[in-house]
């Protein structure tokens, strides 16, 4: 047995629960290279993986070794075979531990072009976290070139190798000096991305954390949400009120943390809790002392002088969700709390400052908004408006977002991996089901669908459902039986709010539900008709000056009976 290695204990399991270590394959040193003194010293793989002083000797269940293949000279072999010897030591040596290898070839030419090493690790990378979802991801970025390890460092830093992972480097004997084997590796860059995963709303309520998963603009697909973090890029950097327009579930407080980390309004001390309020959760006199604070004896239970959110925004975001809940009286103390950045506590006298800047969001329609704030409150809250798309809306991101939010769904409700027999066809059928439903509860949906596959497809199988059956199954109790029949009088009235919301007629129609055409019709036609006919006896005008039909046609309509 060569120095520094030895058979790693020989612990129960087949490395399901254990890392998986990424690594490119050394060409010089792997899997051994010869000392100044002749000797056989240990590679950097086979050092992290049984060294005795390494970490995580014992804690690896998986390898991937990475290793050049050149396409212009396919005779080439001398990194496959520096590839093979390491799988084959690490078999060896870890054959009581089961420790499964996978070679990887780049087809590369130049290994020091950073562009195209990139290319080549980013999607095997996401690929390998989706594979090995809740598994810890050892990166080893001392073998290889200096441009490998570049990349390795650089897509630590900026997010691009899902979580848990960690960044090592292995060390030889002689340069230990008291450490490790194998040591951590952070240039603790401050990038927004870290800053974004630190950041928690101060009251977020639980279901939005899971939204956290909707957020990931590299993988984007559609053009929607391309169109929307552009502009929530370009937002984030201006001091100006910002509207998120969205439906429930579609991910609006971590928009708003995604454009708070991504801004000059953001001090890092404060981003474990930052100032946030959900409107609808207050009274207006609660909501009031929660925003601009209290002194002492300005109500009943203010027995000391207590600090608003509107003073702990100062220098950063306050985030103020579901705007269309909040009083009027209050949008009025917020219109000068905005343009003086002043505000008075409730009971005082003297006013503070505070230079925040607001994000609001709402659920509501655009023309229902208007009919719960003052004018002059919305102008001031909307300068700058973003609009969160329905999952129906950005159907080609579903495959990517749905193998993310499973993964979530699997760790909120701590349940292995391992233990959920879902393969790559079962994920696909749900996908393809998804795409096909309205999912008017949009992340909701999808996490409600991902808790009954859980609880369906598992490793201790119902006795009266199996293979495919379990699937449906789930997706029948997650999704099916939501829709409920609407009485026919107001099938016109509900058809068309789903023509202006640009959303689909599947509630419309449970089971047993029909939809007349020619009563929708009619009453279209009798609104319209009736509609026209009244503007024109207003501006005195002939209704034909209106549109494109005579008196006598409107006239037709208006007495049409449904039928």
């Amino acid at each position: 047995m060569p120095d520094g290695i030895s058979p790693p204990l020989d612990t129960a399991g087949g490395g399901h629960d254990r890392g998986v270590l990424l690594s490119w394959v050394d060409l010089r040193t792997d899997p051994y290279s010869t000392g100044r003194d002749g000797e056989r010293e240990v590679g950097p793989t086979l050092t992290l993986l049984f060294d005795p002083e390494s970490p995580y000797r014992d804690r690896i269940g998986h390898v991937v070794l990475f290793y050049r293949k050149p396409t212009h000279d396919p005779k080439r072999h001398e990194d496959f075979a520096a590839a093979d010897a390491t799988r084959k030591e690490i078999e060896r040596l870890g054959a009581r531990r089961r420790i499964k290898v996978e070679l990887v070839p780049w087809h590369g030419e130049d290994p020091t072009d950073h562009r195209s090493l990139f290319e080549f690790l980013n999607p095997q990378v996401t690929e390998l976290g989706e594979r090995f979802a809740r598994q810890l991801l050892v990166v080893h970025i001392s073998p290889g070139t200096p441009a490998m390890q570049t990349v390795w460092v650089l897509m630590a830093e900026m997010g691009l190798i899902r979580r848990p992972f960690v960044a090592v480097k292995s060390l030889r004997r002689a340069h230990r000096a008291g450490r490790p084997a194998v040591v951590p590796v952070s240039l603790d860059i401050p990038t927004f991305y870290k800053a974004f995963h630190r950041a928690r709303p101060m009251h977020t309520a639980p279901t939005e954390v899971g939204e956290r998963v909707l957020f990931d603009p590299h993988h984007f697909v559609s053009d929607k949400l391309k169109r929307l973090y552009a502009d929530a890029r370009r937002f984030a950097r201006l001091n100006v009120p910002i509207l998120i327009l969205g439906e429930r579930g579609t991910g609006k407080t971590t928009l708003a943390s995604w454009i708070r980390s991504n801004s000059p309004f953001r001090q890092p001390q404060k981003d474990a809790s930052w100032p946030s309020v959900p409107c609808s959760q207050y009274s207006p006199e609660t909501m009031r002392a929660e925003l601009f604070g209290y002194v002492k004896g300005a109500f009943t239970d203010a027995r000391q002088d207590t600090e608003g959110l509107l003073h702990a925004a100062d220098g950063d975001t306050l985030f103020l969700d579901e705007i269309g809940d909040i009083s009027r009286d209050l949008q009025r103390l917020l219109i000068r709390a905005l343009e003086e950045k002043r505000f008075t506590r409730v009971g005082a006298t003297v006013p503070e400052e505070s230079h925040f800047r607001l994000i609001t969001a709402t659920n509501l329609p655009w023309d229902e908004l208007r009919k719960r704030l003052d004018p002059d409150f919305l102008d001031r809250i909307s300068v700058l408006v973003l609009e969160v798309p329905p999952l129906r809306q950005v159907r080609e991101d579903l495959p990517w977002l749905w193998r993310r939010l499973f993964q979530e769904a699997l760790a909120r409700a701590q349940v292995p991996a391992g233990r959920v027999h879902l393969d790559a066809a079962g994920h696909e059928r749900v996908v393809r089901h998804l795409c096909r439903h309205p999912l008017p509860g949009n992340l909701r949906d999808l996490f409600r669908v991902a808790y009954h596959l859980i609880a369906t497809c598992t490793d201790e199988p119902d006795p009266d459902l199996a293979g495919d059956d379990c699937i449906g199954y789930a997706l029948e109790q997650a999704l099916g039986g939501h829709a409920r029949p609407v009485e026919r009088e107001r099938l016109p009235r509900a058809v068309a709010a789903a023509f202006a919301q640009d959303e689909p007629l599947d509630p419309l129609l449970p089971d047993g539900q029909i939809i007349p055409t020619r009563t929708v019709e009619r009453a279209f036609r009798r609104y319209l008709a009736a509609e026209l006919r009244r503007i024109a006896r207003q501006r005195g005008l002939q209704p034909q000056d209106l549109c494109d039909m005579t008196d006598r046609t409107l006239q037709k309509w208006v007495k049409e009976e449904g039928g």
